[in-house]
């Protein structure tokens, strides 16, 4: 096997890493993408779009190794891994990376179930995290643009490489075992986006699977299977085929910097692009009389992906499209003020008339934003029929780390929103204190024990 290749090279870092060398923000940030995700998949195993594959997973009736959230059964490590993920992304409220595109919902899962398989401490469980954030970002920040660009799903494709970092790193698999394990996992990366375009909530299974192909990748390899350790740069690995390309050198200079603490935390339940779009208008009637029945255009302009990505499907059909449609967010913010998790659930909101004909008046565009913006921008210029012309510019997003307005305290609200109704307030502040002091948890089972416990 070659010593050279990518794989070998993100195997000896992910096992070689340990609590004491990480920075004190990137273990805050790995608490924080913990504690959403508890709200997420909490939130999440309430609703209808996710319940088959709790269903199936349950049905199998495996070893009871690991929590399913808000279930009375247990299933084994890689399965409550796929059922938490597929939670964790029921509703397109989990975390944004620029490079990793979604790492919440692949990696906490992962790491959570085999944590408590496994017995893990607290501590253990945060530098998993760390790592396999780690991995699914240097992958991507070669990748990602690409594979959206034609159509790949990213965060699936890269969390299955993470999962199997994370659940390697809990596992104990050896250098050599880790850079097999992450062989197998190329075989199982996939998944297109074409649900954009004609619906289907399969969308929502795609984090989950990832966090059950890569974790169950770990698990083969540490029983002898093994991998191709060009699986990355090779001639048909992973490069090669999703992105064109099999040049690894703009990873060299990234390895030093935790990319974990780039993650971006969604305030709205919508596409990540969506979110400065929602944020413009929201400027202008705060500043503006914009009467939305008056208004002849919208003009959105928005970095070139996010017209291909989001900004393209207009009316919705399912919850998948409401959530991925720009123009639909923006027809919400003008129309009802908000955008709430329920205004993109609610099926009469899809065909509602008043909301359609905002709809019919967006008009995307890709804009070149100056080199130093946030890659999340967008230009609104709102034209109403008295013949003026309302723009803003918004830069950045609200939930960015480096953005003003964003606190750690906004997670903490936005996780009892997810969690209010469901489990008690009591469950609910045991676990923000669990998350808090997960450093100091000899085993993480004491704090997924309380995802269990229906209010």
């Amino acid at each position: 096997m070659s010593e050279n290749t990518l794989a070998t090279r993100l195997a000896a870092w992910v096992t070689a890493l340990e609590y004491d060398q990480l920075p004190p923000r990137a273990v805050e940030m790995a608490k924080l993408l913990i504690l959403d995700q508890l709200g997420l998949q909490v939130r999440g195993a309430t609703l209808p779009n996710v319940q088959p594959e709790r269903r199936l997973v349950e049905a199998m009736k495996a070893a009871p190794q690991s929590t399913m959230v808000l279930s009375d059964a247990r299933t084994v490590a890689q399965y409550a891994a796929f059922v938490n993920g597929t939670l964790g992304a029921a509703f397109e409220f989990d975390d944004v990376h620029m490079y990793a595109a979604h790492i919440g919902s692949a990696v906490v899962p992962t790491a959570l179930a085999f944590g408590e398989s496994t017995g893990a401490s607290g501590r253990e469980v945060l530098t998993a995290v760390v790592a396999g954030a780690q991995v699914m970002s240097l992958l991507g920040a070669t990748t990602l643009r690409d594979m959206v660009g034609v159509g790949w799903h990213a965060s699936k494709i890269l969390g299955t490489f993470a999962a199997a970092a994370t659940a390697g790193r809990l596992l104990g698999l050896t250098p050599v075992q880790l850079t097999d394990a992450l062989g197998i996992a190329g075989s199982d990366a996939g998944g297109t986006m074409e649900y954009e375009r004609s619906g289907g909530e399969v969308k929502r299974m795609h984090s989950g699977s990832a966090a059950r192909s890569g974790s169950q990748a770990a698990l083969l390899a540490l029983d002898g299977l093994t991998g191709p350790a060009t699986i990355i740069e090779g001639e048909r690995g992973l490069f090669q085929l999703f992105a064109d390309t099999r040049d690894t050198s703009g990873i060299d200079g990234l390895w030093d910097h935790f990319h974990i603490v780039d993650t971006i935390f969604r305030l709205y339940p919508t596409i990540g692009s969506a979110g400065p779009a929602i944020e413009a208008v929201g400027h202008l009637l705060t500043h503006d009389d914009l009467p939305w029945r008056d208004i002849k255009e919208i003009r959105l302009g928005l970095p070139a992906i996010a017209v291909g990505h989001g900004a393209a499907v207009t009316r919705p059909t399912d919850m998948v499209s409401a959530q991925f449609s720009t123009a639909f967010s923006v027809a919400l913010r003008l129309v009802r003020g908000h955008n709430r998790p329920e205004d993109y659930m609610d099926p009469a909101l899809w065909a509602d008339p008043d909301l359609l004909s905002v709809v019919d008046k967006v008009v995307p565009y890709a804009m070149e934003f100056p080199p130093d913006a946030p890659f999340l921008s967008c230009r609104v210029d709102i034209a109403p029929a008295d013949g003026r012309v309302l723009s803003h510019t918004q830069y950045g997003v609200r939930g960015h780390p480096s953005y003003p307005d964003t606190e750690d305290a906004d997670i903490e609200i936005k996780f009892l929103d997810n969690v209010e109704g469901v489990i008690s307030g009591p469950a609910a502040r045991q676990i923000i204190e669990g998350t808090n002091g997960l450093e100091r948890l000899d085993e993480v089972v004491e704090l997924m024990s309380l995802t269990g416990r229906r209010e």
